[in-house]
Formats: C-alpha cells, structure tokens, sequence
C-alpha cells in the first residue's frame, strides 16, 4: 500500500508537523507501507498529486491541517485519508467555535468571553488565560495573573494581530488528556509541568513535562467521567480515525480545554503514550490508523 503523508505547511506549527511526519514515516515503513512525505509548503492539494497513492495521511499540525479545509479538499477528491469530517474539524479547532459547542451542548468548560483590547480583559477579570481563537500547540495563549501581565509581550503581541481572541477563566487543578481512537477512548493521562511552569511549546515538545498513563491523581469514577465526555466529543464532531481531548479537572470537576483533531505523533507525543498503555506500538498505532481509514472507505464504496 502507498501512503502519501501531507506534512510540513507554513504555520507556526511547521517544526512540529515535519517532526511528527518523520516519526510517522519510519513507523509506517516498520509496516512495510511505502510511505512518500509531502511539504504543503510547496503547492496545493491536487488530484495528481494524490492520484498514485492509496491513503492520504495529513501530519500536518495547526490551522492548515487541522481547521478542516485540508479534509474539505481530500473529501472532494474521493481518496481516502486518515481523519474526519471537515465541519467537524473545523469546529473543534478553532477555539471560539469550540467554547460555543461546549456551551451548546452543556458540556462544562472554564469561563470564557470574545474580547479586543485590554479593557475587555481588565472587565473580565483576572487570573484568566488569552487565547486566539486559531493558536495551536501554546504558542499563541498567555497566562495573566494581574493587571500587570497586560504588558507581557505575547500579551501585545496578540492584541495587536488582529486575529479573534478570547478570555477564559484561569482554574488551577490537575491537567489531563483523553485520546480517542476510531470509537474508544484510550488511558487518561495526567500531565504534570515542571515547578512553576505549565504545558507550553517548550515543555509539550521536550520533555519537560512528566506524562502519566492512567492519570494517579484521578479517581477510577472520575477517569471514566472524563473518556466518557472525551468520546462523546469526539462522535459529535465526526472526528473520525482519532482525535484528543484536553481538559483540567478543579475543584474535582473535569472542565474541557479543547481538541486536538490532528494531535502530535512525535516520540514524546501524548496520543502515542496513551496507545502504548494498552499495548499499541508506534507502528502497531499507525498500521490501525491506516486501516481504519482504508476499511472507512471501503464501506462508502
């Protein structure tokens, strides 16, 4: 079978995509798939370029991977691929429509409210968390614990972008992350940060983090509480293949972050953690992704 990976882009998430390709590559090839890596940076989406393969698999993390557009496209073109469906994707990933889908559906998430300026910030109140609606792997969200955070140059920096940005409740607790798999949901994990730090690029991406499977912190009810509000996230949105979900439990309640349609498949990554607790192998992981699209579009056939 020839798999063609979509991967590299040019969002800030770039690295990270052409990190996780090249960790999916070499599990795929363990397979015996010939595997071919694609930079979206370089052209588009075209029936020639996928006519020769068998499965698309996007790698490609952030907006122009995740946000829907890129399934649009596959959709139209009749070839398989790993993921799920467009509108879905583009629900989940950008965060404003995802806070509106939790409120919609009742499902509990921290406090939030669309803002502008830093007026709208002071009047919402502190300690909250500034996000972009579009950001992805912490690159575009900011802490402010006071008024005197405004000046934090990230702060600034998203104030004067232009991009759609919110507010949200700062809630202290234990953070953890629910893997979907196709129609299961995986271990939780517990993530723990280093003292006097949080789950930002840096320590998502190296190792700075100590990463549970099993969450101890968490009791059994509460575990199954939080897959159980994972996987009904995750069939609501048609996220198809695999998806994962954040959340932080405070004040002993699971309050949910947001998704992860496309989540990282690196070595250090939380989605392959969470597959190796119950016995999946990176290449073992990958192998079943691939058939579940292909056995996806057999059934549509």
């Amino acid at each position: 079978m020839k798999i063609l990976l979509i991967t590299g882009g040019a969002t800030s998430e770039r690295r990270i995509s052409l990190m996780s390709a090249k960790c999916v590559k070499a599990g795929l090839e363990e397979n015996s798939y010939e595997v071919k890596l694609f930079d979206l940076k370089k052209e588009g989406i075209s029936k020639n370029l996928v006519k020769d393969f068998d499965i698309v698999f996007p790698v490609l993390h952030g907006e122009e991977g995740e946000g829907g557009s890129l399934q649009k496209q596959l959709s139209t073109l009749g070839i398989p691929f790993v993921g799920g469906n467009p509108k879905g994707f583009q629900q989940g990933w950008y965060k404003i429509s995802f806070k509106e889908f939790c409120d919609r559906e009742h499902i509990l998430t921290s406090p939030w409210k669309k803002i502008k300026n830093q007026s709208d910030i002071v009047k919402f109140g502190f300690p909250c968390v500034l996000k972009s609606s579009s950001g992805g792997s912490s690159r575009e969200v900011v802490i402010l614990k006071s008024v005197k955070d405004l000046k934090n140059s990230l702060c600034r920096k998203l104030l004067k972008s232009g991009l759609p940005l919110f507010v949200e409740r700062y809630l202290p607790g234990i953070e953890v992350t629910v893997g979907i798999l196709k129609d299961k949901a995986l271990p939780v994990v517990e993530i723990i940060p280093p003292a006097g730090g949080w789950f930002d690029y840096k320590n998502k991406y190296w190792g700075n983090t100590n990463e549970i499977p099993n969450a101890p912190s968490l009791t059994p009810q509460l575990k199954k509480m939080v897959q159980k509000i994972a996987l009904r996230i995750h069939n609501t949105l048609n996220l198809g293949h695999y998806s994962r979900i954040d959340f932080i439990i405070s004040d002993g309640k699971p309050h949910v972050l947001e998704v992860n349609t496309i989540p990282g498949l690196t070595a250090s990554s939380l989605f392959p953690k969470a597959a190796a607790a119950v016995g999946l192998t990176f290449p073992k992981l990958l192998d079943k992704m691939v058939k579940l699209a292909s056995n996806s579009a057999e059934k549509l056939a």
